[in-house]
């Protein structure tokens, strides 16, 4: 009963399989989730807003221009004394005025706040873009690692699978020698065991993979249920240099180049600051017309004026306590932000220096499981040649087989570790972006 439904489970497998999916390799899925990522869009979307802030009409250096008109009407009873003591009364006494003008106000200097905010909108889209160069990185390196563990987890069930396919040539040898009296029952029953086992493993292993390309789906932005197939090919870029990594860490690192735009904006908001202490200018010119319709009472029945009015102001705000506090604040938090560039620069030479060696060991690892596995490939073939000749037990033929299953799987994980060690090493030398 258990054969039958390994039977039908493998055979399902098989038609599985030859559905046509997708094949996905880790610079399409880089792309994907580049175009998708929600937290990137967002990073985006602020160096975009960064920008506006930056355009003239945000620059404080064009004038307001204004313009106004207005009419008013009265129609009042009037009793009026004039001074010779002569009176009059009239009733409905109406009035009409007319008023138009346009005005343009303009500051010609303000203590060079507008030059010293300018300044600060250009670095803060400068500050923007370093934002978004930042979230661009670590979304490429949770791609990788989503990437290559999904990688990992395919062959191990490959691995599994060729498992399962020796488990069962076993099992067929030991009953194949059961029939002819060379074998014994304990053997059968033990390469069935070991066969139910390896199958219940690669079962586990296809489910992990599933779930992990359900996880790389989401991360990627698109729906879940899309079939992919990995491709488990790395190709390394050459050995890297100890000292030429750390001399590009510590002039294109992220951090150090966030930490030092932070005090470069630290230094403007200073100097913002300060500027408010200096005078200002400004001038203002307009063009105004006036007319009027008086009653028979007033002075003038009809009044009417135009012309151009100019004007200069000086204001200087002589003392204002809260300026000079925030002049002392900006100057604290500059020094921190000095003093969190000093510590980001040590944190990064520690971080090069250790993930350097990683990266060494990395490649070791990877050479010495190469080996491993050359040598436990043609280990298992000897056995196999041997346990078929009744040379070796089950038990060592066994051992032979979860050696081979083991290598196989350590050389695939070392050949991801060293590729991730090599893309960790890069984002610290800022050159994962090349």
């Amino acid at each position: 009963m258990l054969n039958f439904r390994l039977l039908v489970f493998f055979s399902c497998l098989l038609i599985t399989k030859a559905v046509a999916q997708e094949s996905l390799n880790v610079d399409q899925a880089i792309a994907i989730a580049l175009e998708n990522n929600y937290d990137l869009k967002i990073a985006k979307n602020n160096t975009k807003l960064a920008d506006v802030q930056t355009g003239i009409l945000n620059s404080g250096y064009l004038p307001t221009v204004s313009a106004s008109s207005g009419v008013n009407y009265s129609d009042e009873n009037q009793n009026v004394l004039f001074l010779d003591q002569t009176s009059t009364s009239v009733d409905g006494a109406v009035t009409e005025s007319y008023n138009a003008s346009i005005t343009a106000e303009y500051v010609i200097f303000d203590g060079l706040v507008r030059k010293f905010t300018n300044q600060n909108n250009e670095e803060n889209l400068n500050l923007a873009r370093l934002q978004e160069r930042q979230q661009i990185e670590n979304s490429i390196i949770s791609i990788y690692d989503a990437y290559f563990n999904t990688a990992f987890q395919k062959q191990v069930v490959e691995n599994l699978e060729l498992n399962v396919s020796n488990s069962k040539d076993r099992l067929d040898r030991a009953r194949r020698k059961l029939k002819y009296g060379q074998g014994t029952k304990l053997d059968e029953l033990n390469a069935q065991v070991d066969l139910n086992n390896d199958s219940i493993s690669f079962i586990e292993a296809q489910r992990d993979l599933k779930n992990l390309k359900r996880s790389l789906n989401l991360l990627l932005g698109r729906d879940v249920s899309t079939a992919f197939e990995v491709d488990t090919l790395v190709i390394f870029k050459p050995e890297m240099d100890k000292e030429s990594l750390m001399e590009s860490a510590q002039r294109e690192s992220i951090q150090v180049l966030l930490a030092n735009q932070n005090i470069l904006l630290s230094d403007l908001d200073i100097k913002i600051n300060r500027a408010q202490f200096l005078p200002k200018i400004s001038g203002s010119g307009s063009y105004r017309w006036n007319e009027s319709q008086n009653p028979p009472t007033s002075f003038a029945l009809q009044n009417e004026s135009y012309g151009i009015n100019l004007g200069l102001n000086l204001s200087w705000n002589i003392f204002n306590g809260g300026n000079s506090t925030r002049v002392k604040t900006a100057k604290i938090t500059k020094r921190n932000r000095e003093i969190e560039l000093i510590k980001a620069k040590e944190e990064l030479v520690t971080d090069v220096l250790n993930s350097y060696e990683t990266y060494s060991i990395a490649q070791f690892s990877l050479e010495a499981e190469a080996d491993n596995l050359l040598t436990n490939e043609l280990n298992f073939e000897k056995s196999k040649k041997q346990y078929g000749l009744g040379q070796i037990t089950s038990v060592e033929y066994r051992q032979a087989q979860i050696n081979l299953f083991n290598s196989r799987n350590n050389y695939a994980r070392s050949k991801y570790d060293l590729k991730v060690a090599e893309i960790n090493m890069l984002q610290l030398a800022g050159r994962l972006l090349e």
